[in-house]
């Protein structure tokens, strides 16, 4: 499926399978480290072309929540929710509304299986960027035991869908 924005820049859902390398290295310009499709996650990419090239600027890996579970158990990563599991957007291109159009664009196909609240484990740095999208602070920061720097703390976040 392709989703096509206003001016250079295309959104186009690919396959986990052929999306693995590009999005490996999208996570390794972004972050400095490597990070992987979770299994049963779908990914968004975003491109920009410019002179007839595209360049990958940016991807959000998420998970639809079950519709079959009627209520969620304790976990915050119970798979009642709808889960995001990453958002990268290259330097050049943060604060220019890319980050926002992948999580919309995310939220609508989440949203069209079943309306449930959207989960994410934010790192710090992203933490006002999910605020000004409408998700919530759930709890208190925690520390993560592994991952990179980046990583280091982690916000539970939640955006309730109506």
């Amino acid at each position: 499926m392709t989703y096509l924005s206003k001016g250079k820049v295309t959104f186009r859902e690919e396959p986990r399978n052929r999306s693995r390398p590009k999005f490996r290295q999208l996570s390794r310009d972004v972050s400095g480290e490597v990070f992987d499709i979770p299994e049963e996650h779908q990914v968004i990419f975003a491109y920009e072309t410019l002179h007839g090239k595209s360049t990958l600027i940016g991807a959000i890996c998420y998970k639809t929540a079950d519709s079959r579970l009627t209520e969620p158990d304790s976990t915050f990563d119970s798979d009642y929710y709808h889960v995001i599991a990453f958002l990268f957007v290259k330097g050049d291109f943060q604060c220019q509304g890319v980050g926002r159009q992948l999580l919309d664009r995310a939220v609508l196909s989440m949203l069209s299986v079943t309306r449930r609240p959207i989960r994410v484990q934010s790192a710090e740095r992203a933490v006002a960027f999910f605020e000004k999208m409408g998700f919530v602070q759930v709890g208190q920061p925690f520390e993560s035991m592994c991952g990179p720097r980046l990583f280091k703390f982690l916000f539970n976040m939640e955006k309730i869908v109506k």
